[in-house]
């Protein structure tokens, strides 16, 4: 079961942004590591901290109130995939796109090399055959 987040700042799940904002405030300053010394205030503090990133977001928070903490963790969720953060069996197809686009462009290059048309020979002297 994930964390509850709104309880963590002390809101009802109806609460405005606004109402939010004041339950950060309130438990910030309780559990600020500068204004708390106790052992576990740190602790406490990141997770108001991170209650208050997902319920002042309205996207997140929407996905929190959907699939609670856990929706915001996995990497299946609601979001459909992207191209930025590749999963696992998209990595060898990449590598074999990747190696095969090297390789043509290599072979290009080479051909380019070997058939391109040689200058003539030029006087490097300075004189003119006159």
């Amino acid at each position: 079961m994930g964390k509850d987040y709104y309880k963590i700042l002390g809101i009802e799940r109806n609460a405005t942004n606004e109402e939010v904002k004041k339950g950060y405030r309130r438990m910030a300053l309780r559990y600020h590591p500068d204004k708390n010394d106790h052992p576990q205030a740190e602790e406490q503090f990141k997770e108001v901290v991170a209650a208050f990133e997902v319920l002042s977001n309205k996207e997140k928070r929407e996905i929190y109130d959907q699939f609670g903490e856990e929706g915001l963790r996995c990497e299946d969720g609601p979001d459909p995939a992207t191209f930025a953060q590749p999963t696992s069996d998209m990595v060898p197809f990449m590598c074999a796109v990747g190696g095969t686009v090297l390789f043509a462009f290599a072979a290009y290059k080479t051909f380019q090399f070997f058939t391109r048309k040689k200058e003539p020979a030029s006087n490097t002297d300075g004189s003119s055959s006159d």
